[in-house]
């Protein structure tokens, strides 16, 4: 049995597929609080706080003494909702997953910059061992997954801007299940560790240059193989 929390949880996700799957447009009226109460066979007070949880994430809007709507701005989704939606496997649409990816890249690219003009020698030693834990789990047959989030982060510390990385974890937090996948190919982790390496050295050598080019190839090799393995329901900019 779910406990309180999990039960709300569990109700956001079963109601944004409920949406998606009636084909509800923006701006169109939902069904009822009593409605939604029996259809997902919980009780009224767990379907009030996963709506009030989607009006607060700007998905849907409640209107005094008319209804429950579905937002009439897409774009208004907040970024913490979208976290939310992927902890809970509801699944994003092709846009929305590319223009994250968009987004990140240019976030990596400039974090580049920073880092081979800000980095410290503490920095750079961090970038090192994260090296040398990831060797040592390709060695072991074991998926670097965490490990490459902890590398991307530790070079967004390196450019000393605690705001700049608060900015970018979300985008990481959403792609952690296409991460988990990617990675789940060893041949993914070994050719991550030797772009991984020729990056530490671009930022030991202050190398801006280089360094950007470097990030923007391998953001560009990962942003392609996620586009190719999107669900063909998925896979369409409507």
């Amino acid at each position: 049995m779910l406990d309180g929390e999990n039960q709300v949880l569990k109700t956001v996700s079963d109601l944004v597929s409920f949406i998606r799957q009636r084909g509800y447009e923006p701006g169109e009226r939902l069904p009822s609080e009593r409605d939604l109460t029996n259809r997902f066979s919980v009780g009224r007070g767990v379907i009030r706080e996963a709506l009030t949880f989607l009006e607060a994430s700007r998905y849907i809007e409640r209107r005094r003494n008319s209804g429950i709507y579905l937002s009439g701005v897409a774009d208004q989704v907040s970024l913490e909702a979208l976290v939310l939606y992927s902890k809970l496997n509801i699944p994003l649409d092709r846009r929305t997953i590319v223009e994250c990816m968009e987004v990140r890249k240019i976030l990596e690219v400039q974090a580049m910059q920073l880092a081979c003009e800000r980095r410290t020698d503490a920095d750079l030693a961090a970038l090192k061992l994260i090296l040398a834990n990831s060797q040592a789990a390709i060695d072991a047959g074991i998926s670097i997954a965490d490990l490459d989030l902890e590398f991307h982060m530790a070079i967004f510390r390196a450019g000393q801007n605690d705001v700049f990385v608060r900015v970018v974890t979300p985008f990481y937090l959403m792609s952690r299940q296409r991460r988990d996948a990617f990675f789940a190919d060893p041949r993914h982790g070994v050719d991550s560790q030797s772009h991984h390496a020729i990056m530490v050295q671009a930022i030991e050598d202050r190398d801006v240059t280089k360094a950007i080019a470097l990030m923007n190839s391998h953001i560009g090799r990962v942003e392609d193989h996620y586009l190719t393995t999107l669900p063909d329901d998925e896979r369409s900019i409507q």
